[in-house]
């Protein structure tokens, strides 16, 4: 009974690529301190136990975040419920509003290079021997896949340096093979948002569900399109000291590249760019991934050795960013082009996934997930954070205070924005 159980699971898991292959939004959610958006964390299907691998997607929606439990011996728990769904859809660098449905005009999925190099096999996330597919470029109109409200089409990207991209990093700043040429990460922080806080679903208010995620379950909190700036404070109980190094974390549910900044804005105002834009955080010391919540497995690296780290060319000006250290899959690189190097030491069988309808499985204590620090996240990096630690400025009168987080994407046009709650004294 097992092994039957066993075999249908990985089924799923197959049936799950399939639908996902066409269409993927990146979703991802602070996990400390807790967000105004995890506000269904203690309804059900979430303060419940989160299923098993593959975890789903959507229908429910499922945020599952990394921490250290008794009840789950993933480590896995429901409490951010739908955290992940509430960002913002359709806002590029030339856009003075996003138009809430178009996040992915580009094609994630379509097959953009070839392998024409000497190995059985591509690099698995490097670029020797993948050039960009000639005819794909022939037949691609940049300025026909950008969203609805363009008011500034010319606006130039200022991330042309390969270390700080995240895909397609050999691709000429600018040029017909730069696809994601005016996706948000390409000028970090100009691209506009519906809400500071993200609305659930990241749709417009009034709008119904869209496509690859653009979704949200209804419940007696929330409701798809709110805004997440409406949402009631939470009480975290998060105290933090002026002129203190603090750790923060988040978690990604769906991979597309791209980099974060966090930012705070006093709680008796009124939580816009505006505001948040004022209190531009700068990170300190090293970045760090962690697996299992805290105390589990901790790997640490330098992010500004690695070109990860910039303040030059982003907004609100000298705000201080670092690019998401998660590169994609080995099996994504005719889709998405070269990559870099994952900070942590992969597995034989993760390095050689090269082919999408091969992609490693997880599949929970019998199977676990093949990669550890790499993927497109749709149930295969559910147990891993992003760790950073960031300065509280010294200066910062003692208050209330909601911590922000964004998270422009570089694979799709769409931003992800968190609130938190905390005090400063």
């Amino acid at each position: 009974q097992s092994v039957m159980l066993h075999k249908m699971a990985a089924h799923i898991f197959l049936l799950l690529v399939a639908v996902f292959i066409n269409s993927v939004d990146g979703h991802g959610a602070v996990t400390f301190p807790p967000p105004r958006q995890s506000v269904d964390g203690h309804l059900s299907p979430w303060n419940g136990p989160v299923p098993q691998y593959p975890i789903p997607f959507d229908a429910p929606n499922w945020c599952a975040s990394p921490k250290f439990t008794k009840d789950d011996p993933r480590n896995l728990t429901g409490a951010n419920g739908q955290a992940c769904f509430w960002f913002n859809n359709g806002c590029d660098i030339g856009c003075d509003r996003c138009d809430g449905m178009t996040g992915q005009k580009i094609p994630c999925c379509d097959k953009k290079f070839l392998y024409v190099g000497n190995n059985s096999a591509p690099p698995s996330w490097g670029s020797e021997g993948i050039i960009v597919d000639p005819k794909y470029v022939a037949t691609f109109n940049r300025s026909a896949q950008r969203p609805k409200y363009l008011k500034y089409p010319d606006r130039k990207a200022t991330i042309c340096d390969p270390r700080l991209r995240t895909l397609n990093v050999e691709a000429e700043c600018g040029s017909p093979a730069d696809f994601w040429y005016y996706a948000p990460w390409r000028s970090p922080g100009i691209a506009p948002v519906t809400d500071s806080c993200g609305t659930a679903g990241g749709v417009l208010p009034g709008q119904g569900a869209g496509a690859a995620g653009a979704n949200y379950v209804n419940t007696s909190n929330a409701k798809i399109g709110d805004l997440g700036s409406k949402l009631p404070p939470l009480k975290t109980g998060v105290v933090w000291k002026a002129g203190s190094a603090v750790e923060v974390s988040w978690t990604q549910k769906a991979w597309h590249g791209g980099g974060y900044y966090y930012r705070l804005c006093p709680a008796d105002k009124e939580l816009n760019e505006d505001c948040f834009q004022q209190l531009p955080l700068r990170f300190v010391g090293n970045s760090s991934l962690r697996w299992g919540g805290v105390g589990g497995e901790q790997i640490f690296f330098n992010t500004t050795e690695r070109g990860w780290d910039v303040d030059v060319g982003t907004f609100p000006p000298g705000s201080m960013w670092r690019k998401c250290p998660l590169p994609r899959g080995p099996w994504s690189w005719d889709m998405s082009g070269p990559s870099f190097e994952p900070v942590c030491e992969e597995s034989e069988a993760c390095k050689n996934a090269h082919d999408m309808t091969k992609r490693p499985r997880c599949l929970g204590p019998e199977e676990p997930c093949e990669c550890k620090c790499s993927g497109d996240g749709i149930g295969d990096l559910p147990q891993l954070e992003i760790v950073d630690k960031v300065m509280i400025p010294s200066d910062l009168p003692a208050g209330d205070y909601v911590l922000g987080w964004r998270w422009d994407c570089e694979e799709s046009t769409q931003i992800w924005t968190s609130c938190s709650d905390v005090t400063i004294n």
